[in-house]
């Protein structure tokens, strides 16, 4: 006969397991995954990685050999950044769906998540009773007499 105690590790256990799974699954759609954006003016693409490295960029048009130093250095930086942030969003994205819910992976990114917050409720909830468990009386101070 199985305990209540034993069944919730049996759970957690079986719930590692799953999320193990999914991490690895977004892992691997990552692995390839590139970001291509195209300048405003459409003279450039770069492509970046999911890390937001940057791996090609192609001159779409003949303008940049006329084009002055400080404006094509101007243009490869804000499409280089902006394939960057779209790159960042997607993993993001992609890293939500193992997250738990009301955590922000763009967050975690950004570096903007308060973690000694994130680990006082993880605490608190590690520390409330499981569902089914009966309460138990503590014994009373002072004796009982």
């Amino acid at each position: 006969m199985s305990s209540p105690l034993h069944n919730q590790i049996e759970q957690a256990y079986a719930e590692l397991e799953r999320s193990q799974a999914a991490l690895a699954g977004v892992q691997e759609e990552l692995e390839g995954a590139q970001t291509t954006v195209t300048s405003k003016n459409r003279a450039i693409t770069v492509t970046v990685d999911s890390r937001g490295d940057l791996v090609d960029i192609k001159f779409l048009t003949r303008s940049y050999r006329t084009m002055p130093s400080a404006e094509l250095a101007t243009l490869l930086i804000e499409t280089i950044g902006e394939a960057r942030t779209k790159a960042q969003a997607a993993v993001a994205a992609s890293f939500q769906s193992v997250l738990p819910t009301g955590m922000s992976a763009l967050d975690m990114i950004n570096g903007t998540v308060d973690f000694e917050e994130m680990m006082r409720e993880a605490i608190r909830i590690a520390n409330e009773p499981f569902p089914g468990d009966e309460p138990t009386e503590q014994p009373k101070a002072g004796g009982g007499r």
